[in-house]
């Protein structure tokens, strides 16, 4: 029979339909693989790109993916490089050289991971996919297009090209649709999603992934070098190469000079007896500014690069992408289950918009200082003397000091309290038994810990504890944590026991005093699925918990 031309369609149905397996993509994939939830990720690409823009995992990401998995984090720190922060390398229009050393330091942050891991983009999203495989038997579909979407009565349709245009097509309906397909998200054009856009005018940049030849400072810090007119970045990679970020005016990319001649001509200002070795790789692009007006549409979300796209000065595009999937992996995760109210997805905007507004501008800000060609190096450099804003850059890179307190409400009775605020991110001190913090919140629910008080009444917190246990069996640890110097010195010490109740994606909750459970409980009820609780089980023995 001869064939008609036609090209075939099936319909398939999916809870969750993640539309392109970067890092945002494959991060959402995991977190609801761990919640149990049936998704599908599929990328337009016929495979994962083995390059590599980005080339940091900063703390707050580190901490993200050990509370995964130990195992997962050990990959990342086997092979990444431990970067102590920039050393700023300035050279004036008479040739004259000047540094800061260092400029910005990341070996005060608090936490486990003071410092950058250097650690390429392909590597990092291939760790999250081995493991995704590994542990869940779940796979990106690559070669695999969205090139429509609809919404009707709360159900999403989307159609799949399988083949570059020219294979067969697919219809699939979800009951949500997670966009992560990048700066040009067909699926955000598709509803006609507005974004606010800008670009850094007059700047070209250039990556060069190459080997040195007696590059003569040390190999731990980003060197991060600027004149009047040109910005370039030396970094070491693992593998042994180094990576070259150029940003200028155009003029190495004049047509009449190769790459390796650009670069060179800006190595040699500030650095004497470097020379090129093998090319691994190079590209060039142009940097924008971009950030969507909403991150949901019905039941279609904006995650990643299809939300915001900023200078890439500070690493944290990535890292940003990553940390969207996981603040809305876990509360898809809950929702589609069924243990938490749809209205949680609310918060995931709220949440998430205001933190790409902050990456903006610290991506921004020091975009300006060593990217704002023409203008004075010595102005521009001022910045550099003021440790308030240094300490803004570090906390906000490192993603360390964002919090979503201001997003969320602070109960009159909360803000006496000691410690972190509800919304903000919970440390990890050293407990009184040997274990960390983080080890009692490596699951996917809530954690609840009693915070002993400088007047303890032990027993009664123990039937508080039981008591929310009971009624929120199968979404609540529950602990009560011993005193110590580590655990006053994180989380403060009030006279009466506290009540912490910390979020899946570790930040704080809801905090109260003892006294004041029902508050808590009304919290949970106002946020879980009204069934939950209502069917008691065996407590455990909480008292050496």
């Amino acid at each position: 029979m001869a064939a008609t031309g036609k090209r075939s369609m099936k319909t398939s149905e999916v809870p969750v339909l993640i539309v392109g397996g970067g890092a945002a993509g494959s991060m959402l994939s995991l977190e609801l693989a761990r919640h149990g939830v049936e998704a599908r990720t599929i990328d337009r690409l016929p495979q994962a790109s083995v390059t590599s823009r980005a080339i940091v995992v900063h703390a707050r990401t580190a901490e993200l993916l050990q509370r995964v998995d130990e195992r997962l984090i050990a990959h990342y720190l086997e092979r990444g490089i431990r970067n102590k922060g920039y050393i700023l390398h300035f050279v004036d229009a008479s040739g004259n050289r000047s540094e800061v050393r260092p400029g910005i330091d990341f070996t005060h942050l608090e936490g486990r991971y003071p410092y950058m891991l250097i650690h390429a983009q392909s590597d990092t999203e291939n760790n999250i996919r081995d493991y995704l495989r590994e542990t869940y038997g779940y796979a990106i579909e690559w070669g695999t297009q969205c090139i429509d979407v609809s919404q009707e009565g709360g159900e999403v349709t989307a159609t799949l090209d399988h083949g570059g245009g020219d294979g067969d097509q697919e219809l699939v309906r979800c009951q949500y649709l997670v966009a992560c397909d990048g700066i040009n998200s067909r699926v955000r054009r598709c509803l006609s999603l507005s974004q606010q856009e800008s670009d850094y005018s007059g700047t070209v940049l250039q990556n060069m992934d190459v080997f040195l030849n007696d590059f003569p400072d040390v190999e731990d810090y980003v060197h991060y070098c600027a004149g009047t007119d040109h910005f370039i970045m030396v970094v070491k990679l693992p593998g042994g190469y180094f990576r070259l970020l150029l940003s200028d005016r155009g003029e190495a990319a004049d047509p009449n000079i190769t790459p390796e001649q650009g670069f060179m001509r800006l190595v040699n200002q500030h650095f004497d007896g470097v020379t090129l070795g093998d090319l691994v790789w190079h590209s060039k692009w142009e940097s924008r500014v971009r950030l969507a007006d909403t991150y949901r549409e019905g039941n279609v979300f904006l995650a990643g690069d299809s939300a915001h796209v900023h200078s890439t000065t500070g690493g944290q595009g990535m890292n940003c992408c990553i940390q969207d999937a996981f603040n809305l992996g876990w509360k898809l995760g809950l929702v589609v289950s069924g243990k938490a109210r749809p209205e949680l997805l609310d918060s995931y905007e709220a949440e998430r918009r205001p933190i790409a507004e902050q990456v903006i501008w610290a991506a921004s800000s020091l975009h300006e200082i060593f990217m704002g060609h023409g203008k004075d190096i010595a102005e521009r450099a001022k910045k550099i003397n003021d440790q308030e804003f240094l300490d803004a850059v570090v906390g906000r890179c490192s993603g360390i000091s964002y919090s979503y307190r201001d997003t969320v409400d602070q109960p009159d009775d909360s803000a006496d309290l000691e410690g972190p605020m509800i919304g903000d991110r919970v440390p990890d001190p050293d407990l009184a038994d040997g274990r960390t913090l983080f080890d009692l919140t490596r699951h996917t629910g809530f954690t609840l810990l009693v915070l002993p008080g400088k007047n303890s009444d032990r027993q009664k917190s123990l039937a508080v504890l039981n008591d929310f246990a009971t009624r929120y069996a199968d979404l609540l640890h529950c602990h009560a944590l011993e005193s110590s110097v580590e655990l006053t010195r994180s989380l403060g010490a009030d006279e009466d026991d506290r009540l912490l109740l910390i979020r899946p994606d570790g930040y704080v909750g809801y905090r109260c005093s003892i006294g004041h459970a029902d508050r808590l409980k009304a919290h949970l009820d106002g946020l879980l699925a009204p069934d939950k609780g209502s069917d008691p089980i065996r407590v455990p023995d909480l008292t050496d918990r």
